[in-house]
């Protein structure tokens, strides 16, 4: 990357994730080294699919969680899902919600479930707003590059 006040502020973006907590940076690194002349949008695509099916998952435990009787399958399907994508981008905090959420479901307490659910949806909302500007960022300094 070009030593721009672009590339800089993408940087410091970067770091800053790391620094929240909201990224983990050996896994974002290694993905980093997947993106190649091949696929040189891998991170960007990999980060709005994310932010897709994520949103998906949410919407779908939450609907699972408010149905009478709570829908335990679709609860447990999404739950795994999101537990899984968010492994696989390094969605630290969101992954921890998702493990929180995972374990009070399993004890039972519905009550506790929901609560955690609102927890999981407030870190996933930062992340989002967070991640769409990083996105919007790392396309706009490779437009530069042309």
């Amino acid at each position: 990357m070009a030593n721009t006040p672009l590339h800089q502020q993408l940087s410091i973006m970067r770091q800053s994730f790391f620094d929240e907590g909201l990224l983990d940076h050996e896994q974002v690194s290694y993905l980093e080294t997947l993106e190649n002349e091949d696929d040189p949008d891998f991170i960007e695509n990999l980060f709005t699919m994310f932010l897709r099916d994520s949103s998906r998952y949410i919407d779908s435990i939450e609907k699972a969680l408010e149905a009478t009787p709570v829908d335990y399958p679709v609860m447990e399907r999404m739950m795994y899902r999101l537990k899984g994508s968010s492994a696989s981008i390094g969605a630290s905090k969101i992954n921890g919600e998702t493990n929180t959420l995972r374990k009070v479901f399993h004890d039972g307490d519905i009550e506790s479930a929901k609560v955690s659910l609102q927890k999981l949806k407030e870190e996933h909302a930062n992340f989002k707003e967070k991640l769409v500007v990083y996105v919007g960022m790392l396309k706009e300094a490779k437009l530069s590059e042309y």
